[in-house]
């Protein structure tokens, strides 16, 4: 039934507090004895659109990865209570002891985590950290992050290089205690923020480096498990629950004691399921029994609506801590030009590409990069922004064409080449590419436009410097954790520029803007560390080489006799804090 105007604004605006609140839904929090608690056993199938991309521990990266992997099967050093944005001991017996210097970070692990079988009778040790953190450095484990945040830990140098074969800079005195020795301190590992990444999900060498040594690991089939659930397998140490494209089966890790845990794990069985769409998967998920939302967009604008008046709480909403922009290519002329990036960006609708996705209960339009929530983002100039090219969220076309003389276009608009402009190939992102194509034909440019599936973009286009893409429409990325470097480095180091798999789209390779990342990294006051970050973003907005046009919020639902709580740090649904009524 479609609702009158009136309506229609109440429930706009029911909406929008509701996700700028972080909550809603059936809190799954809590014990599960007493009335009115959580329920022990029964299980869950979660629709997703894709499937996790990988079963390796050393290589999960995304935030769908952690959500139906890290936190339900394994236990890093540190985690991230649902509620919580700083982590908290999971592995580890307390948080990270750092030397004066900050050069020196010593953890206590626990001495009473056992591995599932076929190693049930071994208890993790401080050894079995090491060489989870050495693996994410193998070619073989194609770790992502381990450059990043690991890189300082002496001797990682030549670990990638094949100089050596374990990291020098890090000892095991004993069973129970982990001693990192770093070149520089890192912020992000003083802190335990990097510390609760999945590479330091403990890996027995003696068990995982026959499959460490093929070309590529496959580890991730025949893995071993801490957590409370395991990847349902044949008990021998090989992985039997996984259908690639289709379905991930977790069951319960018979070796996991609650005792040891803070999750209270009340299912008994969790499924995964792959290959939904966001509208028939958001109609099954309200009308159905047992399902959850996994990596599902937020539901089609007046059904997330309708659900909100009569199915209030099966819909929770947090903001997700990442950032949509539209890279434009430093590489290729004209965007070689700072007034003619300035130009674009101040063209851009960012009100229009906003409605693609549900309008403003979907998230606030950005004004630079670091989204609300992550350290710097006032100091970068909070909600309104510093810059004026910046300032009108539907865009400022005489602005635009003033930037365009600027930079020699003496009639305001753009004259040379049809440049490439590379979008998704199925809605909302085929929409935002066209917009984004009629906005700045507004300056006169043209664009040989090519929609393709997100795997093809950052393979073989967008993710490939060579291909000379000059615009990237549906770029998006959110963090590795609460702290700023995670969301600036990726996207803006020229020192992480990849020839396959590239993240910094705008191809930005700025030795300045290089060496500021390298010393921010090191800087572990909370308040330093912010201000330096937030120097980054003003840089970086300043010299437009994206335009940040959105920081999402995210909406999780379940069935109505499903009760959840919603992870901070994954944007989406904590399963081992679900239960069925």
């Amino acid at each position: 039934m479609r609702m009158n105007a009136s309506r229609r604004a109440v429930a706009t605006l029911a909406l929008a507090s509701f996700v700028a609140s972080g909550c809603g839904g059936k809190d799954g929090q809590g014990d599960a004895s007493g009335d009115g608690a959580p329920k022990r056993g029964g299980e869950v199938t979660v629709l997703s659109l894709g499937d996790v991309t990988s079963l390796d521990p050393g290589y999960w990266y995304y935030a769908y990865d952690h959500q139906a992997l890290l936190q339900t099967t394994q236990r890093a050093l540190y985690a991230f209570k649902p509620r919580d944005t700083t982590p908290t001991p999971d592995l580890a017996a307390g948080m990270p002891q750092t030397s004066s210097d900050g050069r020196t970070i010593t953890i206590k692990i626990r001495s009473d985590v056992r591995y599932s079988p076929p190693l049930q009778d071994r208890t993790v040790t401080s050894a079995d950290v090491k060489y989870a953190i050495e693996r994410t450095f193998l070619a073989s484990v194609r770790n992502a992050y381990a450059g990043t945040y690991f890189r300082a830990i002496e001797g990682s140098g030549d670990l990638r290089a094949g100089r050596a074969q374990e990291l020098a800079g890090i000892r095991t005195p004993d069973d129970t205690t982990l001693v990192l020795r770093l070149t520089t301190p890192v912020g992000v590992l003083s802190s335990a923020q990097a510390l609760a990444l999945p590479g330091t999900v403990p890996v027995p060498e003696d068990y995982a480096a026959p499959f460490d040594r093929r070309p590529r690991s496959t580890y991730g089939a025949h893995q071993v498990f801490t957590g409370p659930y395991m990847i349902e397998n044949d008990g021998k140490g090989k992985v039997t629950g996984h259908e690639p494209g289709r379905r991930l089966k977790l069951v319960r890790n018979p070796s996991w004691k609650r005792a040891t845990d803070t999750r209270p794990a009340h299912l008994d069985r969790i499924t995964f399921s792959a290959g939904n769409d966001d509208d028939t998967g958001s109609r099954r998920i309200f009308g159905g029994k047992g399902l959850a939302s996994g990596d599902l967009a937020a539901p089609p604008v007046n059904l997330l609506r309708s659900a909100l008046s009569t199915r209030r709480d099966q819909v929770s909403g947090v903001v997700s801590q990442s950032t949509r922009f539209i890279a434009l290519n430093t590489t290729v002329k004209p965007f070689d030009n700072v007034d003619v990036r300035r130009a674009a960006a101040a063209a851009i609708d960012r009100e229009a590409l906003r409605a693609t996705r549900g309008g403003a209960p979907l998230g606030a339009i950005a004004t630079h990069f670091l989204p609300p929530s992550i350290p710097g983002f006032a100091q970068a100039g909070g909600l309104r922004g510093r810059l004026d090219f910046m300032r009108a969220p539907k865009g400022d076309l005489g602005l635009a064409r003033d930037l365009l003389r600027k930079a020699g276009y003496r009639s305001g608009r753009y004259s040379g080449p049809a440049l490439m402009l590379v979008g998704d190939d199925r809605p909302p992102g085929s929409g935002i590419a066209t917009l984004v194509q009629r906005q700045l034909e507004r300056l006169g440019f043209e664009f040989d436009v090519r929609l393709v599936s997100r795997t093809e973009s950052f393979t073989n286009l967008c993710g490939r410097p060579s291909a000379r893409v000059a615009v990237c429409a549906n770029g998006v990325w959110a963090k590795d954790m609460f702290d700023p470097q995670g969301l600036l480095q990726p996207v803006f180091d020229g020192e992480r520029i990849r020839t396959i798999g590239n993240i910094n789209w705008a191809n930005v390779d700025d030795p300045e803007l290089n060496a500021g990342f390298d010393i921010a990294a090191t800087e572990t006051d909370p308040d330093m560390r912010a201000l330096a970050y937030a120097e980054i973003d003003r840089t970086v907005t300043s010299r437009a080489y994206v335009v940040p046009w959105l920081w999402d919020s995210q909406i999780a639902f379940a069935s109505d006799d499903v009760r959840g709580t919603v992870s901070r740090f994954t944007a989406s649904w904590d399963m081992t804090y679900m239960s069925r009524e």
